[in-house]
């Protein structure tokens, strides 16, 4: 397999990785976001309701709790922009690779840094662009 071609296989894989743990991500934060929040609204909601509903109103506002501490604690925004941002140099990468004369080493070299940035960035120890 001509080195070209590998090296868009590589990129392609990686990059369609991404744009999976792209959606998983923002899937799991955005779900506890907006959890969290329905869950805070609904339980102000019950409690004006009536007294008797108290203990409903307190199982909602702890679910709201308990998402917000798991969302803040597992860094889901921070992963889901990572993978966002890496998916979209993916696609730069391998437009880059579509060209008539690619700069392969080049190409080798940015991919090689994209995916240092990216570990960096999951384990939260580098600023997001």
């Amino acid at each position: 397999m001509e080195e070209k071609e590998k090296l868009k296989k590589h990129i392609t894989e990686w990059r369609s990785e991404r744009y999976a743990a792209q959606i998983r991500w923002s899937a799991v934060h955005h779900s506890c976001l907006f959890g969290s929040i329905i869950c805070s609204v609904v339980a102000g909601a019950v409690i004006q309701v009536g007294p008797e509903l108290s203990t409903f109103a307190s199982v909602l506002t702890s679910i709201a709790a308990v998402l917000t501490g798991i969302s803040a604690s597992g860094g889901f925004e921070r992963k889901w922009r990572s993978n966002r941002i890496s998916r979209s140099k993916g696609d730069i990468l391998l437009f880059d690779l579509d060209q008539e004369n690619p700069d392969l080493e080049k190409i080798c070299e940015t991919f090689k840094e994209i995916l240092e940035k990216h570990d960096l960035e999951v384990v939260g120890e580098a600023n997001s662009e």
